[in-house]
């Protein structure tokens, strides 16, 4: 039986290839563990690629090939595939690797899950294209997702199936391949979008459709700012600040419009984007932060790096000459648990018999502990008399929801407070997304539950921080991209700046806070001590700009940038138009490009692929409207050139393919509202031993549905149940 090691002594062989696999072994390191990095012949194409590939790798050991055998035999986790590339060799054999090694937890990183497209080459830019990813923004076209969703979604769910199987090892002694996709990647960020019910109401419809542009304008000065509505009288006070002399309800909100039309949708874009116009930036600014209107610079890429808020967050680090994202998962303190009896797992999954309490609203918090759910654990949602406010928009709700129960109380009584401390007392897990002072207020801050439950792990799920110049401002997802490039990133640098309709800054900050826990929980077992950790919006969404490296003298370089029409990044990795629909084509190498150029330009000898520019890209544009998709990709394929067809719907690929539904990625849920859910809502990991339940579980809770049950196992009796809700103590 393997003898479990506590975190800063876990060993790590690295053999993946490309950005996700770097990211991981990042991500692993910043956790503690020594990676030890065995690189395959023709590695080092990705340096060219990402600039800051030698910065990630620059945190492993190297090793040779010829000592692999004596690493592995020593490792704990084993890192194999990745993104594929020509020059690389890039696919091992993962299941062969740990029927030879036991013990060892073995990530798999892949293209799409087992036996949906298993010859596919692992490509984010093909998988955009294959999964319909991209055409999730524009209903006429596909846009390459310039912060790529597959790669880093995949790079966190590497982390959550590695730390999950390790606490699996533990009590079992036992190994196992754990795979995760840029398949699952993509999904992780498209939850809300790839759903169905089978009773769908408004409320489910109520999503932000394709098209519509956010409240984001350019300024007199060429600049450009980002509002926010949602606070009382928000129209209002914009129309005010900016001078518009038009009539409108002085309690309007700013709510989305559902049915409007895409420039409407957020605001009158029309009246308001010319009024901006005529007035700079920092004018705007305070005059918003003057009426309370929250407003924010759309700023470059790595204008917001010498903020005070980064310096405090230790969110930069010097890495292989250069400056870069380092460890954006916090931990605030550590303590040492008393004696205690061993962990009682109640069932197969890696979280069986770990009780989680979720304080959190909206999504970023509660994502994470939805995670947590489909690990197995049991997770309480505890909302106040007045509910979440994200219950609102349900699709959302669902996709953070779903798996848990719900008990709905007034903590802030003494009566309430007395149910709150007996949730404490039985809670291995405590987080929220309170800010630091709220939740000290409310007793859910670290030392609060410490004194009720000294070996319970926490997560603070923050906007900025739990300290520093902006910890207690509000936290609002665009704003922080705004703040830190990347609607800048995703509009790209010779179009205007973009906003994507998915919150993805809270998903991936969910996904990143369950992975936090599980490392806590992780140490709890193995090293006899708990951590207080915590994850911001502002860190998830630096991490989603981990490929940016600043130079010595300023400069900011990073994978290569978007095209005007945000097709691709370059004439050889790009989308086409063909004469019936759009394919993706990935020529990566000189080869590869010269195959495309004798495809599409046959009369004409190719230049060196370095060489292309837009005006290639328009002449391959011509061209391939000519084709049907179909014998286009037919050609391409036959001279070498990795393609695919760009799909439209991504929910019903999900559905038309069986592999969906036995790797997990489509599971069907029972929800009491909507009858039976389809979609994303299950494990976006999987394991190859652990069993991790996916049939008869349930939906997403009603509001205080299992609050009586919840009291009864707390020790509460019928009568003093009736009586907390007569006072109006709970729900």
């Amino acid at each position: 039986m393997t003898t479990p090691r506590p975190a800063h002594d876990l060993r790590v062989v690295d053999l993946g290839t490309g950005m996700a696999a770097a990211l991981l072994s990042t991500l692993l390191a910043d956790g503690g563990a020594v990676v030890h990095r065995v690189a395959p012949p023709g590695d080092e194409v990705f340096d060219e690629i990402y600039p800051a590939h030698r910065g990630w790798r620059s945190v492993t050991v190297p090793a040779e090939a010829g000592d692999l055998d004596e690493l592995l035999e020593r490792a704990d986790v084993c890192l194999v595939g990745g993104e594929d590339h020509p020059a690389v060799a890039t696919r091992r054999d993962a299941q062969a690797l740990a029927a030879r090694h036991p013990g060892l937890v073995v990530v798999h990183l892949t293209g799409y899950v087992d036996g949906y497209a298993p010859e596919a080459p692992a490509v984010d830019l093909l998988v955009q294209a294959r999964t319909g990813l991209a055409a999730e923004q524009y209903s006429d076209r596909p846009m390459y997702f310039a912060v790529p969703f597959p790669t880093y979604g995949q790079a966190v769910l590497g982390a959550l199936g590695a730390w999950a199987a390790l606490l699996d090892r533990v009590d079992t002694g036992r190994g196992q391949v754990v795979t995760a996709s840029l398949q699952q990647g993509a999904a992780m960020f498209m939850m809300p979008f790839w759903m169905r019910a089978e009773r769908p109401d408004d409320e489910f419809h109520k999503v932000t459709p394709k098209d519509v542009q956010h409240l984001t304008f350019q300024c007199a000065d060429g600049t450009y700012v980002q509002f926010v509505m949602g606070v009382p009288a928000a129209v209002a006070k914009l129309y005010r600040i900016l001078g518009i002399d038009e009539p409108v309800d002085p309690e309007d909100r700013g709510i989305p419009r559902i049915g409007a039309s895409p420039d409407t949708y957020f605001g009158n874009r029309p009246l308001i984007a010319p009024a901006v116009a005529r007035m700079n930036r920092d004018d705007i600014l305070a005059a918003a932060a003057e009426v309370g209107l929250p407003a924010a610079p759309v700023l470059e890429l790595g204008e917001f790096w010498d903020d005070e808020q980064l310096a405090a967050n230790r969110l930069l680090v010097d890495r292989a000459g250069a400056t870069g994202v380092g460890n954006v998962i916090g931990l605030s303190g550590t303590a040492p648990v008393p004696e205690a009896g061993p962990h009682e797992r109640t069932g197969g999954a890696p979280l069986a018999g770990i009780t989680v309490l979720d304080f959190g609203s909206y999504v970023a918090g509660p994502f994470a502990s939805r995670l947590l759910a489909d690990l197995g654990a049991s997770v309480v949602k505890v909302e106040s008399l007045t509910g979440d406010p994200n219950r609102g928009l349900q699709r959302h709700f669902l996709a953070a929801h779903v798996g848990k129960r719900a008990l709905a109380v007034d903590a802030k009584s003494p009566a309430g407070a007395e149910v709150l401390r007996r949730l404490l007392s039985g809670a291995d897990v405590v987080m929220h997304n309170f800010r630091p002072k709220a939740a000290e207020r409310l007793g859910v801050d670290p030392t609060s539950v410490r004194a009720v439950k000294p070996d319970a792990v926490t997560l603070q799920s923050l906007a900025f921080g739990p300290s520093g110049p902006r910890a207690d401002a509000p936290g609002f997802d665009m704003v922080i991209q705004a703040l830190i490039g990347l609607l800048r990133r995703a509009g790209g640098p010779a179009a205007p700046p973009l906003w994507i309709r998915t919150p993805y800054l809270d998903y991936a900050g969910g996904a990143l806070g369950a992975v936090a826990v599980l490392m806590s929980l992780y140490e709890r077992r193995t090293a006899g001590r708990v951590g207080d950790r915590w994850l911001s919006l502002l860190n998830a969404g630096m991490f989603l700009l981990s490929d940016l490296r600043r130079a010595a003298d300023g400069t900011m370089r990073g994978a290569p940038p978007l095209d005007a029409a945000r097709q691709g990044v370059h004439p050889g990795e790009r989308f086409y138009r063909t004469g019936d629909g759009w394919i993706a084509v990935a020529a990566r190498t000189e080869e590869a490009a010269n195959a495309m150029w004798r495809v599409l330009l046959p009369e004409e000898e190719p230049p060196p692929r370095a060489d292309w520019d837009d005006a290639v890209a328009a002449r391959f544009d011509e061209r391939a409207s000519r084709w049907r998709s179909e014998e286009l990709l037919a050609a391409l394929a036959g001279a070498g050139v990795w393609a695919e067809l760009c799909r439209t719907d991504g929910l019903a690929e999900l559905l038309d393919n069986p592999a969906s539904t036995a790797a997990h990625v489509l599971v069907d849920r029972a929800d009491d509202r909507y009858g039976r859910l389809t979609g994303c809502l299950g494990p976006l990991v999987n394991f190859s031993r652990t069993e991790i339940p996916v049939h008869d579980r349930p939906g997403a809770p009603g509001f205080g549905a299992h609050t009586g049950q919840i009291l009864a196992e707390l020790g509460y009796t019928e009568a003093e149940v009736e009586e907390l809700l007569r006072d109006g103590v709970v729900r």
